[in-house]
């Protein structure tokens, strides 16, 4: 019978239940590694970046449902990195533009459109597309 319960448990350790360090909420291991869906913005850096964009939505909108994933909305300053150095981002300058985060007195900064230098400033009310960016531990 104690056989059975170490091999039951070790089976349960093997496949990620239980783990130590493990942030659920995040998907972040206590190794730093970034979120299934995320990529570094810059080889060996602390943030990860969302490979795909998400839908369009107002700013305040695109801001909460980073939160709710215990994210946050990209910085321009994490955007930019991440367009210019990551690997494997989709549709970062497909002619849409993305939220950062960036506001002030109901308007944005939006970026990306057809390059990654390109930004503009919008009304936080008009759906853009957007990702979110995490810190890694």
């Amino acid at each position: 019978m104690g056989s059975r319960w170490y091999w039951a448990l070790l089976a349960v350790t093997a496949i990620g239940c239980g783990r130590v360090n493990y942030d659920e909420r995040r998907g972040l291991d206590a190794n730093g590694a970034c979120p299934s869906g995320t990529t570094e913005i810059e080889p060996g850096g602390d943030v990860c970046i969302e490979l795909v964009e998400r839908g369009t939505v107002p700013w305040t909108t695109a801001k909460s449902m980073c939160e709710s994933l215990g994210r946050r909305l990209c910085a321009d300053a994490e955007w930019f990195t991440g367009c210019v150095n990551a690997t494997g981002l989709v549709d970062m300058i497909d002619g849409g533009y993305e939220w950062v985060a960036e506001e002030s007195d109901g308007v944005a900064l939006k970026r990306g459109s057809t390059a990654c230098t390109v930004m503009s400033s919008h009304a936080i009310v008009d759906p853009y597309e957007f990702r979110c960016c995490v810190t890694r531990p």
